[in-house]
């Protein structure tokens, strides 16, 4: 559905019946909002940058991570700009016009197993056009859930929605689904209020987003929440865990790839380690290669594969062999979208090398990953001057890449806009960002990454 068909509904265009018979009968203790120049005439689009019409994403969507360390699901939110703008207003109209955008664009999550969590007030959700647009399965966060209709928190938790509260005192808070906390200082003051709800609703759902560092978010899902959000690329200083002997083979393989070294030196080293040996020739042969024939040896695979393909493989396959931590899968899940993300926008951009930058953003995650300084991690590869420099001095042709993932995943969106010219705008950046997590997600536990496509 086009802006321009969400705005007609909204402004009265060609409702249904069934539509026009709900708004009338509409509880009178529902907030009434002075009348605006939409309920009259159909306003040109709305010219939000993070809704563009034909695109699969609406406003920020930012990882949630499950106590198995999992990729679970996503907060939804508007951009902070536009969500205080329509606050501010206070027209029902335009804020139903957006949240119900935002919920059209939870449906796509749910396809893929994603759990979406959004939150907006009780007036927007009452409006027919949000109600009839949130998906089965969402979650939403309501800070003045009391003043929704209760036939209409019935309907909702009929079709499988689920209605929560944001942080308060738990004995004034209605009856909810779940509490969503938010970090706004120390941690500790929010383990503080998660222990209030825990003695008041044992049963409660507690989700938690906002945290600085991957282990806040660790030691959240280590204390009982369901779902945890914040910075997963980065942590709190710490003992540095030294390189593994698994990553160690890794690096130099990729090392080998590096300096042009002939396939048979290739093949000669991945041969020597019989666990890598097999994920090779498993990988070669798996569905998302589709080769005609089987593979049977290690050189047939290096000459299959390709340089190109084979350092893919290489660099997901170092990832996975250097975190031992809870949050990992959701740490690799997060550099395979970013580094996917950089992909496309290479291409999109007619860059030379798209691969290159597909492993910058894989190699962006690594100081989480390993638990160490960045500097530290990148010593055992050889890598080129333009991903160095945009790793450690944030600098060079392909730093504008890297920093604008990072804009998009801390909610930095005046950033992003900024950055996003060179791509075409932020619409066509938002596309490729839900296409990366899409791709990142159906990866599955592969031992590498499938072919790029394109």
């Amino acid at each position: 559905m086009t802006w321009r068909n969400w705005w007609q509904r909204l402004s009265g265009g060609s409702p249904a019946a069934a539509q026009v018979k709900r708004s009338a009968s509409a509880p009178a203790s529902a907030p009434k909002s002075p009348p605006s120049p939409a309920t009259r005439t159909a306003p040109a689009a709305p010219t939000d940058p993070a809704a563009p019409p034909g695109t699969s994403t609406y406003g920020l969507q930012l990882p949630l991570v499950d106590p198995r360390g999992r990729v679970a699901g996503f907060e939804c939110l508007l951009p902070a700009s536009l969500a205080q703008r329509l606050a501010t207003r206070g027209e029902l109209t335009a804020q139903a016009a957006h949240h119900a955008l935002l919920m059209a664009a939870l449906q796509p999550l749910l396809a893929r197993g994603r759990q979406p969590l959004a939150q907006l007030p009780a007036a927007v959700l009452a409006r027919p056009i949000v109600a009839d647009a949130v998906p089965a399965g969402a979650w939403l966060c309501l800070p003045d859930l009391a003043e929704l209709p209760p036939p209409l928190q019935r309907e909702l938790r009929a079709r499988g929605v689920r209605l929560g509260v944001p942080d308060g005192p738990p004995a004034a808070a209605p009856e909810a689904d779940f509490v969503w906390l938010r970090a706004s200082g120390e941690l500790d003051t929010l383990l503080l209020s998660a222990q209030r709800w825990q003695e008041a609703r044992p049963k409660l759902p507690r989700v938690a987003s906002g945290l600085d560092t991957v282990d806040d978010v660790e030691r959240l899902l280590k204390s009982g929440f369901q779902l945890v959000g914040g910075r997963l690329d980065r942590r709190r200083a710490a003992d540095e865990r030294p390189l593994n002997a698994a990553a160690h083979r890794i690096c130099e393989l990729m090392n080998h790839l590096a300096l042009n070294r002939d396939t048979a030196v290739v093949a000669d080293a991945v041969r020597a380690d019989v666990a890598l040996s097999y994920r090779l020739l498993r990988y070669a042969n798996s569905p998302a290669l589709a080769l005609s024939r089987g593979v049977e040896s290690v050189e047939q695979a290096v000459l299959l594969l390709g340089r190109q393909e084979l350092s893919r493989w290489l660099a997901l396959l170092l990832l996975s062999a250097a975190s031992s931590r809870q949050a990992g899968a959701a740490l690799q899940e997060q550099a395979l979208a970013r580094g996917r993300l950089l992909e496309l926008l290479a291409r999109s951009a007619g860059e030379a090398e798209p691969g290159a930058l597909f492993s910058l953003g894989l190699f962006s995650m690594l100081e989480a990953l390993l638990e160490m300084p960045l500097a530290r991690a990148l010593e055992p590869l050889r890598l080129g001057d333009a991903t160095r420099a945009a790793l450690l001095q944030r600098s060079g042709p392909w730093a504008d890449y890297l920093q604008l993932a990072q804009a998009l995943e801390h909610e930095d969106l005046a950033r992003a806009e900024a950055l996003a010219p060179r791509w075409g705008g932020l619409p066509p950046v938002l596309g490729l960002q839900d296409e990366a997590w899409a791709w990142a997600a159906a990866l599955g536990p592969a031992d590498g990454p499938r072919p790029a496509a394109g």
